[in-house]
């Protein structure tokens, strides 16, 4: 239970940080659209930062907020990377929805992998493609295809459960991923 509960304050914290970015840039309320985009961006990465530094504490069976030898750097890449893909996806979604949940599902593949080796303490980049990533990945990107589509539906609410009950699911497998020390080809 400790786990879960761990697991779901770091969801949490990415669903909050996506749903921010997604209000920001698409927010109409007068300030530049730039101005909009770049402060969505800022708080997407920021939240994907903390979102994965506790992450790997949970992995690691650390108490959450112990930054004490956590790769911070390490981590702020990849939730750069992270941010990159979701903003893709978004600009693909308008689109055509089915092609931007198929893409990010594949560059997630990736970015798991990447934060994968952090947790097992390999090179950032050792490994690019981990097959193990790829069911979790689904996931993820099919939670955001919905959450989007009920977004644009009028119904954001379900879609934010929606999007946090996979993010969940992602990240209870991502955890088990995280803490197995062999690795697969």
């Amino acid at each position: 239970m400790k786990d879960n509960l761990r697991i779901a304050i770091f969801t949490i914290v990415e669903g909050v940080a996506l749903v921010a970015w997604l209000a920001l840039v698409r927010s109409d309320t007068g300030m530049s659209s730039t101005g909009l985009v770049i402060a969505g961006l800022a708080v997407l990465a920021v939240g994907f930062t903390v979102e994965h530094l506790l992450a790997y504490n949970v992995i690691k069976g650390r108490d959450l907020l112990d930054l004490r030898g956590v790769p911070i750097g390490q981590k702020a890449v990849v939730s750069v990377i992270e941010t990159a893909i979701w903003a893709v996806w978004l600009i693909l979604a308008g689109l055509n929805a089915i092609v931007a949940a198929v893409v990010l599902a594949g560059l997630l593949i990736v970015e798991h992998t990447l934060s994968d080796n952090v947790f097992k303490g390999r090179g950032l980049f050792s490994r690019l493609l981990d097959g193990r990533t790829i069911v979790f990945s689904i996931v993820e990107a099919a939670g955001a295809a919905i959450w989007l589509a009920l977004v644009d539906a009028n119904l954001a609410i379900v879609g934010i459960v929606v999007l946090v009950v996979a993010s969940f699911i992602e990240h209870t497998m991502a955890v088990d991923l995280g803490r197995r020390e062999t690795a697969a080809a």
